[in-house]
């Protein structure tokens, strides 16, 4: 039984066009659904705040946010109008640009998802090692205690760019062996 049928077409590099069959609008979702979709955004938030004295502490160019990595909304009014007339239509409201391409220290917006992972994963490490617990500052993990414990541990990751960079960022800045694959073409 083949689970994945449409991969016949893409093995054999014909088009084709996959929907999601699952796709609901979120309203639609049930309390369950939403409860467990709260439980992972809220756990997630918690994480990153616990990470920020860590964060800035080990990367100063986070300071003014207080070790949270965001970067600016902008307004694009110029675009907003270019749109309006090229579209013939009438965007309302402001059209702002997420500047994710200026995120300190990674510089894209593939920095995110990665730098989580990397964080995630060493909290664990920590937590089970018993180095400390989610109600201690992460500060500590600038220490060289931590990054004894961290360089225990190895982590690959494979990438055309952006997404290796942040985590290899992360990683060495904790202390992690780190190995990032890239492929020969590149940029």
């Amino acid at each position: 039984m083949n689970v994945f049928p449409q991969l016949k077409k893409v093995k054999t590099l014909q088009e084709i066009l996959w929907l999601n069959e699952k796709f609901c609008p979120h309203s639609k979702l049930s309390n369950t659904d939403n409860e467990i979709e709260r439980e992972a955004i809220d756990d997630s938030a918690a994480r990153l705040q616990r990470f920020a004295p860590f964060i800035e502490k080990a990367f100063p160019e986070t300071t003014s946010s207080k070790g949270i990595i965001e970067s600016k909304l902008v307004e694009i009014a110029e675009m907003k109008s270019f749109l309006n007339n090229y579209y013939k239509v009438n965007i309302e409201g402001k059209l702002l640009l997420k500047c994710d391409n200026a995120l300190p220290f990674s510089g894209s917006i593939k920095a995110h998802g990665g730098i989580y992972e990397v964080l995630k994963h060493a909290e664990k490490i920590v937590l089970e090692a018993g180095f400390l617990t989610i109600e201690d500052s992460y500060v500590c993990l600038t220490s060289k205690e931590a990054r004894n414990l961290f360089s225990k541990y190895s982590i690959a990751v494979g990438s055309t760019g952006n997404l290796g960079l942040s985590i290899g960022i992360m990683n060495a800045k904790l202390g992690f062996q780190v190995t990032v694959h890239m492929s020969a073409v590149a940029k």
